[in-house]
């Protein structure tokens, strides 16, 4: 990996993670368009440096929901367990179709026609943008959750898919970003956990310096991508990616049939 490359990737990464059109998808676009399907622990090191813009982004919910917890607060805690609630489906399904999210990764048809699908999931949020409830029940929290780990399939959008299945349930726009954000942390470093000796293993084939500006460039563009999901929700326009998802969608079906 050159350094200009991993420059790409990590803005790529840092745009897309939060914004509604899938990191995966597009990083898996962007390493067929540069000739080489990178592997997962290069995916993890971006991602780990989203999940720090994550923690730099929402600090102030986080450090309340922390000192809830500590000091015994009843809503604090029952707020954690809607997070372990939601955590649950990924994680089965990450850790017994890990082989198979990875070959699928390699399908230009399948990342097209997801693509796709995600902007179709993504349009019904533009009649359920005005919802006021604070946070989801028991079973919406496990509906969120499935959201999530259907999201670890290429070019389905993790804060799409999980943001929108919130905004059904009633919630307020941005509590619906706020939860899907916060339930990101034990997704994203769950993963980077599991890879962790790849990505070490990685750092001594690729460098050191691609792998940084990977990082560094995924930080900052996360930071700014939250900043504008946040005003695309106050101004009720988060379904408005739809139509860009479609667009890539054919084009990615269009280049599959060229290669094919």
């Amino acid at each position: 990996m050159t350094n200009l490359e991993a420059l790409i990737l990590g803005v790529v990464q840092g745009l897309t993670e939060f914004l509604p059109v899938s990191s995966d998808g597009h990083l898996a676009l962007a390493q067929h368009l540069l000739g080489a399907v990178q592997p997962l622990w290069v995916d993890v090191a971006v991602h780990v440096a989203t999940l720090a813009a994550i923690l730099v982004a929402f600090r102030a919910p986080i450090v309340e929901l922390l000192g809830g917890m500590a000091r015994g607060e009843r809503e604090a805690w029952r707020l954690a367990g809607l997070f372990v609630v939601a955590s649950i489906p990924a994680a089965l399904f990450g850790l017994l179709f890990k082989d198979q999210v990875e070959a699928l990764k390699r399908s230009l048809w399948f990342i097209g026609a997801a693509f796709i699908v995600m902007g179709l999931f993504l349009w019904t949020a533009k009649t359920r943008m005005h919802g006021t409830r604070e946070r989801p029940t028991l079973l919406e929290a496990l509906l969120i959750g499935v959201g999530q780990a259907a999201a670890i399939l290429p070019a389905i959008s993790r804060s799409g898919s999980t943001i929108t299945i919130a905004l059904w349930q009633g919630l307020h726009p941005e509590r619906a970003a706020a939860f899907s954000f916060l339930l990101g942390i034990p997704a994203i470093g769950g993963a980077a956990l599991l890879e962790f000796g790849e990505f070490l293993d990685g750092i001594h084939g690729v460098g050191a310096v691609p792998i940084a500006l990977a990082m560094g460039s995924a930080f900052v563009t996360g930071l700014l991508a939250i900043a504008l999901l946040r005003l695309l929700l106050r101004s009720r326009a988060f379904h408005a990616f739809a139509p860009y998802l479609w667009l890539v969608g054919v084009f990615t079906l269009v280049l599959a049939f060229l290669r094919s």
